[in-house]
């Protein structure tokens, strides 16, 4: 892969901010996968963080390109959640320099980006993503990607990049607030809770005859629900996020013309 230059003069050799205070141990140690999430929305930073933290992630935060690639070649994170308009250093350029450098090559990359249109993707794509997802998305769609991603990389199979909540618009600027996020986790939450009823229900069926086999039946369909309740009592966690959260504006630039090659 060639290397772009930035468009950006680089920044100081020495890295200013702190990595010791919540830097992961090595990957041989890790007792969960790290995650390098990079967005200059602090607000999308909690939404997503949270939930990422949530589903067994570790979580670390950045809030531009040239603290990502820091952060990235002195934690080798399993996987990098990048957003594309970012000051600085933009998401399209550190991910080309993150894919052209030995040490954080191998790293997938899922862009998750307010930038709808079809060039703002592809180039995301020429620069080595392996994802696309387009916000406002519910967190735990980002946390499912994650998953796919490092799975693929276990298998040393990498899937063609996926595009996830496409929506398409015209050349003006759309502005959405984060209660769109938050009605789509109500919907999710709900979605849940009727799961959880119909395991419960039957539950409650088997509850009138136990014996032997039938025991066993109850003990399984407990044990759905059980698990099922679990991830209800995560989307309410990343709903309480979202709703401290519901005035963030999640905004799609106007195209600025074509990018350099």
């Amino acid at each position: 892969m060639s290397h772009l230059a930035g468009r950006v003069s680089s920044g100081p050799s020495r890295i200013p901010f702190p990595l010791a205070e919540d830097a992961p141990r090595e990957k041989a140690a890790r007792e969960r996968p790290v995650v390098l999430l990079v967005d200059d929305i602090e607000d999308c930073r909690d939404v997503y963080g949270q939930f990422l933290r949530h589903t067994g992630y570790e979580v670390v935060e950045a809030s531009d390109g040239h603290e990502a690639l820091a952060k990235a070649a002195a934690l080798a994170p399993d996987a990098i959640v990048m957003d594309l308009w970012m000051p600085h250093l933009d998401g399209w350029e550190s991910i080309r320099r993150l894919k052209a450098a030995p040490a954080t090559a191998h790293i997938p990359v899922l862009v998750l980006t307010g930038d709808a249109y079809a060039q703002a993707r592809n180039d995301a794509e020429s620069a080595g993503c392996q994802a696309y997802l387009v916000k406002p998305c519910l967190p735990m769609d980002v946390a499912a990607q994650v998953g796919r991603l490092l799975m693929d990389a276990r298998a040393g199979q990498p899937a063609p990049v996926r595009v996830m909540s496409e929506r398409r618009s015209g050349g003006r600027r759309l502005s959405e607030s984060g209660g769109g996020l938050l009605a789509s986790v109500i919907g999710d939450v709900e979605r849940r809770h009727h799961e959880v009823s119909r395991h419960l229900e039957a539950l409650e069926a088997d509850i009138k005859e136990v014996h032997g086999a039938r025991g066993q039946s109850l003990q399984r369909h407990l044990d759905q629900a059980q698990e099922t309740r679990r991830r209800l009592t995560q989307h309410i966690e990343a709903l309480k996020v979202i709703t401290r959260s519901a005035d963030v504006k999640i905004t799609i630039p106007a195209r600025r013309g074509p990018r350099k090659p």
